[in-house]
């Protein structure tokens, strides 16, 4: 069943729900609760949105239509104009509402990404709910029809600082009055209750991977996994592979699927990428948009320059995108590209903390780019969309999902998790089930329908029994056959100890499970030219093996 077809049943036996019983609302009297009743009187209005998963029920205006939000805890609205609100329904754990709002709104306040704000204050809602208004705006974007570039919203503060509901206005300066008046009132109808989680169920048929390129085919099969790997390598050099294949030798097993990275500055290197094709292989690109700003040439230049998601849109860095395809397309064979990774974690200036926390400019400057290879011919390049998973911060605003850019415009979903041990204060041990079973369900959730990889993971020495979380999290690979690919980071990261051979024990525990474990391929990759190896031929050796 479609995703959307699934929110109107959802939504429908909500709405059924609130008329039968209601929520509980609650009244307010100079911000505490007062009074706690079951709203079976406001039912009644034919405005009335009430959403279990975000816990909250608002009255809305009619001009107002409703659409799938792509987070449980958000709900997303739009106006005639194209005007788009966003209700965040913001729970306080570890922190404070103050604390929430003003690390929210930082990067706002330092002017990054072209941001600037205009004003903040405390205000209280005519239900009594003490509330902070915040505005901020940018510059419009000429690439983006109808370009709203005015931003309102109101932080309402619920009882003992549990909830902050964030009402978000994305709107232009015409219709900002009218828009903030109509936020007013919605922030003044809200009640909160109890957040339920929808239980749902998935159907999902395994299925074969099968993509072929000129003198390449990759194909991995139902209930099978292909092993990738990011080993040490000079970025700008051609060595690669061949300071693999010793590595590779002594493991006793060829990984197919080698992972790399680049910034926004290199072109695709195309003597390390054929070579690793040549070599019976295929790569992932992980392509990162910021550049290098050396600020000792000049104290003066900020590193909000390296922001550079609004510059995309507006097509600065075009022909040096399209230099990509062009590459990429010359390549002849499936090249995956992940643009953007870990989009959700602020210690990346792709994360939306960086600009004004609009999700939706991620969005836009994925399908530029995106766009730009279609128009290039680039058909060989297959988009991984890859979030980390956990948010950081971990605000609703800033959900994974948030950031997704829709089914047309992706061909792989990413997980990423580490195991970071307890190298660092703050770290702290899990394992691999504990990581990915939650982001394997969530995901399934949402992208079923496309294919899974886990585009980097590891584990750290640190804390806990590598060999032990090793042995153990690769058998429950099995359980998650939508994962085709699994790349492991093999590398030390300052105090993360993420090497394969960290320890004999380690190094062990790895080789027997990619070995030995019937889950994982052997061979996925085949070369069409070489030898003119005939489609038959090959589907013969896949299934022999």
């Amino acid at each position: 069943m479609k995703r959307w077809l699934l929110g109107i049943l959802a939504f429908t036996l909500a709405w059924i729900q609130a008329f039968e019983c209601g929520p509980i609302s609650y009244a307010y009297e100079e911000g505490v609760q007062t009074e706690t009743q079951i709203g079976i009187q406001e039912q009644t209005d034919p405005n009335q949105f009430v959403s279990y998963p975000a816990g909250l029920g608002i009255i809305v205006p009619g001009i107002l239509s409703i659409e799938e939000s792509p987070s449980d805890e958000a709900i997303r609205f739009y106006g005639p104009d194209g005007s788009s609100i966003y209700i965040y329904s913001q729970d306080i754990k570890e922190t404070s509402a103050r604390e929430y709002i003003n690390y929210s709104n930082k990067q706002i306040n330092n002017s990054r990404g072209s941001f600037r704000p205009v004003y903040e204050k405390d205000i209280k809602l005519s239900n009594g709910v003490r509330a902070v208004e915040f505005m901020y705006e940018r510059d419009k974007i000429d690439n983006i029809e109808n370009d709203k570039n005015a931003y309102f919203e109101i932080n309402s503060i619920y009882p003992n600082e549990s909830r902050v509901l964030t009402f978000w206005l994305k709107t232009d300066s015409d219709n900002l009055e009218y828009y903030k008046s109509l936020l007013n009132d919605m922030a003044s109808s809200a009640w909160v209750f109890e957040k339920a989680k929808a239980d749902y169920a998935v159907s999902y048929e395994d299925k074969d991977i099968d993509i072929k390129g000129e003198n390449i085919r990759l194909k991995i099969g139902r209930q099978r996994m292909l092993w990738g790997i990011m080993h040490p390598h000079n970025l700008d050099g051609s060595d690669y592979t061949s300071n693999l294949k010793p590595f590779e030798e002594e493991m006793g097993r060829k990984f197919e699927f080698l992972m790399t990275y680049s910034d926004f500055e290199h072109d695709v290197n195309l003597d390390e990428v054929e070579d690793v094709y040549e070599d019976g292989r295929v790569i992932m690109l992980t392509w990162q948009p910021w550049t290098y700003i050396d600020k000792t040439q000049n104290e003066n230049l900020e590193s909000e320059s390296t922001v550079l998601i609004p510059e995309i849109i507006k097509g600065s860095y075009d022909e040096y995108i399209r230099k990509w395809a062009r590459d990429i397309k010359s390549i002849g064979n499936p090249v995956f590209v992940r643009f953007a990774n870990e989009m959700n974690g602020d210690w990346d200036a792709w994360c939306a903390w960086y600009f004004g926390k609009d999700t939706e400019l991620y969005n836009e400057a994925w399908k530029h780019l995106w766009n730009i290879f279609k128009e290039e011919g680039a058909d060989n390049a297959l988009f991984v969309w890859n979030p980390h998973d956990r948010s950081y911060p971990d605000f609703v605003w800033n959900n994974s999902h948030m950031y997704y850019p829709g089914d047309e415009y992706v061909d792989w979903v990413g997980l990423t998790g580490y195991n970071n041990g307890t190298s660092f204060n703050g770290d702290s041990w899990r394992e691999f089930g504990e990581i990915y079973y939650p982001l394997y369900n969530d995901y399934m959730k949402h992208y079923s329908e496309k294919p899974f990889m886990i585009t980097e993971f590891s584990c750290n020495e640190d804390g806990g029994d590598k060999a032990k979380w090793i042995n153990d999290g690769f058998n429950e690979f099995a359980n998650m056959p939508n994962i085709k690919i699994a790349v492991w980071f093999n590398q030390v990261d300052t105090k993360w100890q993420y090497n394969i051979d960290s320890s004999k024990r380690s190094y062990r525990a790895f080789q027997n499970s990619v070995n030995k474990n019937p889950h994982f391929s052997m061979k996925s990759v085949f070369e069409l030219s070489e030898r003119k190896t005939t489609e038959d031929a090959i589907d013969l050796i896949w299934k022999n093996h």
